[in-house]
């Protein structure tokens, strides 16, 4: 399988309290110089919200082994933020969440929902992304997924203004078990993304996306990728002048400072 190349766009002009959902917004390289980090950040610590998935190929690894082909993709998604309690303390925080996505769209009430809050850091914000395939003609997530939205714990992370220490234990413990059952080591299962974002309001670590409030897409570069020629509009990634959907798969979060902090 073809390596898959993540890259790391910002969207320029907008902001959480000034976006217009009509207006098109350019994006450029989370690395531009354009985009000034701001240290701030540490001290204030930061919110995250995931807003969009959109998945327009999965490897469809289920032909090579000869199971039934499905209309749709079965995708879990991983959120992982690293989060520092006290001064030497780090533990991280895990969204997990399936869809059943049909190809050439995107996953159904994934949008606006307010997953991270109040999470602190040193230097950086690891973020670590992971996409999964998951054979629905093998295993049955549904009773597990049931369980996370019983929980709350697959739909929202809501840390404020409790001490969320035990409650994110639990919420990494019961994702870790069900990385276990459908994780992308198990046959069939095909990783689509696999990374970790390094988000500094510096930067200083090389390779590093710089940090400030605002939207940003991870998105997987195709033949003739230009940031340039895409637009975020109505809450998606369109080919700029167009009212097509980028072919691709992208993830949209946006990241602001927190007001609890």
């Amino acid at each position: 399988m073809p390596k898959r190349i993540l890259n790391l766009g910002y969207v320029k002009g907008a902001s959480l309290e000034n976006y217009n959902l009509e207006e098109p917004y350019g994006l450029v390289s989370a690395k531009d110089t354009s985009v000034k980090p701001d240290p701030e950040m540490i001290k204030t610590g930061v919110d995250i919200g995931l807003m969009r998935l959109h998945i327009h190929n999965a490897p469809e690894r289920r032909k090579l082994l000869g199971l039934l082909e499905d209309r749709n993709y079965e995708i879990m998604v991983t959120f992982a933020p690293v989060h520092l309690h006290g001064q030497t303390e780090v533990m991280k925080i895990r969204y997990a969440k399936f869809f059943n996505i049909e190809k050439e769209d995107s996953a159904g009430g994934f949008t606006y929902k307010k997953m991270f809050q109040n999470l602190k850091f040193k230097r950086s914000l690891n973020l670590d992304v992971k996409l999964t395939e998951i054979d629905n003609k093998k295993v049955d997530p549904e009773p597990l997924e049931m369980l996370l939205n019983d929980t709350g714990i697959g739909t929202v992370l809501d840390l404020a203004p409790y001490n969320p220490k035990e409650y994110l234990m639990l919420a990494s413990n019961i994702i870790s078990k069900v990385q276990e059952i459908f994780g992308s080591d198990k046959a069939g299962d095909d990783p689509l993304w696999d990374d970790t974002l390094v988000l500094e309001p510096k930067p200083t670590i090389p390779g590093s996306y710089r940090l400030r409030e605002g939207f940003y897409a991870i998105i997987e570069e195709y033949e003739g990728f230009d940031f340039s020629d895409i637009v975020y509009q109505h809450n998606a990634l369109y080919k700029r002048g167009t009212n097509d959907e980028i072919e691709t798969n992208y993830l949209v979060f946006a990241v602001g400072k927190s007001l609890e902090a």
